[in-house]
């Protein structure tokens, strides 16, 4: 073999090894791409709606296609609303005047959802939860959860609707369809809600017992925007309002023993720091 074709031949081997190591190297997720396999986006949004990044004090305003990743927070000022689409498509919509915190988000990479946990500190926000994880959110396999300072809700359906009002520091929760399993943060009592359900929580309460919503509380908590009072704003702007850390918000629903049994909960409670003098985002 002549010393040209050998060269030649080298060469052929050396490209088809590199050629090889890159290939393999873009068949690996990059940091970022794993980043981006966990985040929500933001699918829908009018008015003045912003975010804000985690460990950064500047708010931005949310713009479509935005990404809002765990540990972020989301505020709704007056005429302001916005939806987020997670990796699964299950969506979370904020209404005016509220402000939340994505707390944990935790896919597969093939956007199967583990865990999506959204903090309420003030207003109203809905969780749609796709049909196609409705499944493995029934077999216990994730979870979907909305805490506020008060509870915690641990969605077993498809639509969940939740609610805080920091000056009466009562928590409402309204199923729409599907199942959810509620538990005080004060007493540890656990109820659960089923498709139609409504039931409010107030620190040093009982907690209401399930009941058929009426027309009328259907009506205000799936109003597509609370009414906006004078004050909002200091309200969505306080350094105070309670933000539950992803690493302490803890939702774990057990298999049930026996058919008829209802799931648990076991929630390690947030610190809740008093939110000063608060307006209401409600009449």
């Amino acid at each position: 073999m002549s010393t040209r074709r050998t060269v030649t031949l080298q060469i052929g081997v050396w490209v088809s090894l590199a050629m090889g190591f890159l290939l393999t190297l873009t068949a690996w997720p990059t940091p970022v791409e794993a980043q981006q396999q966990a985040c929500a986006t933001i699918s829908a949004v009018a008015g003045r709606v912003e975010v804000l990044p985690k460990d950064q004090t500047a708010w931005q305003p949310a713009r479509l296609g935005m990404q809002v990743f765990e540990g972020d927070e989301v505020r709704s000022f007056p005429g302001g609303n916005a939806e987020l689409r997670l990796p699964d498509t299950s969506t979370v919509f904020v209404a005016e005047n509220s402000r939340f915190a994505v707390t944990k988000l935790d896919f597969t990479p093939q956007n199967q959802m583990r865990a999506a946990f959204f903090h309420l500190a003030v207003g109203k926000i809905r969780g749609i939860i796709a049909k196609a994880a409705v499944a493995l959110v029934q077999a216990r396999q994730n979870n979907f959860a909305i805490t506020t300072p008060t509870a915690v809700a641990a969605v077993r359906g498809t639509t969940l609707y939740g609610a805080f009002d920091p000056v009466t520091n009562q928590t409402t929760f309204f199923v729409a369809d599907g199942v959810a399993v509620i538990r005080d943060l004060t007493t540890g009592q656990t109820v659960t809600l089923t498709g139609g359900q409504i039931i409010t929580q107030t620190p040093g309460q009982p907690m209401s017992a399930p009941a058929p919503a009426t027309p009328a509380q259907q009506a205000q908590i799936t109003a597509a925007a609370q009414p906006a009072l004078p004050g909002a704003a200091a309200v969505l702007s306080a350094s105070t309002v309670v933000v539950v850390p992803a690493d302490v918000v803890l939702v774990q629903v057990a298999p049930p023993t026996a058919p008829a049994a209802a799931p648990t909960i076991t929630v390690t409670p947030p610190p809740s720091p008093p939110l000063g003098q608060e307006v209401s985002p409600f009449r």
